[in-house]
């Protein structure tokens, strides 16, 4: 239930904080677009969005390694994730998708408008990158938008919760 309230209260922050948002802000500390907006690998400012960004590069390199006991140690047991279809899956729907080979992530590149916002204990990561590889056994080769909730926890920073959108092309 604790958990819960956590994870609503940080996504109505970041729903508030969002409204008010234009795409491509300057960097800042206060959870608009970071320096390392440009360039991931490179220093957010504060230790903390440090922290959180060497976070969702561990997290992008078990994706792209299918790693199972990675992603079972990055992913808190609370974890819902929201694909681009919508479709909702927890922790134990996610493992079995990575473990049989249903998702397969070959390329996650073109990283660009990373955004970090850290709450204390909680912190949301937006990103826009391109994946390649397999959903479901279906290629894809497409730009999606990325929410990703994290919660420090037992002195590292988990994975409570991520979306990712699909991005239509401008006509």
């Amino acid at each position: 239930m604790r958990t819960s309230l956590r994870i609503a209260t940080a996504l109505a922050v970041a729903s508030i904080s969002l409204l008010g948002c234009q795409p491509n802000h300057d960097a800042s500390p206060t959870g608009l677009e970071t320096p390392a907006a440009a360039n991931p690998s490179k220093s957010a400012g504060s230790p903390q969005e440090d922290a959180v960004l060497a976070a969702l590069a561990d997290y992008k390199q078990a994706v792209l390694d299918s790693d199972v006991g990675a992603l079972d140690r990055i992913w808190a047991d609370d974890y819902t994730f929201i694909n681009p279809q919508g479709a909702i899956a927890n922790k134990a729907q996610r493992l079995a998708n990575f473990s049989s080979g249903n998702t397969n992530i070959d390329i996650i590149d073109s990283e660009r408008e990373v955004t970090v916002r850290v709450y204390g204990d909680m912190a949301i990561v937006q990103n826009l990158s391109t994946l390649h590889g397999h959903f479901q056994g279906v290629p894809t080769d497409t730009d999606l938008r990325g929410t990703f909730l994290f919660l420090h926890r037992a002195g590292r920073w988990q994975l409570v919760m991520n979306q990712l959108t699909s991005v239509v092309p401008s006509p």
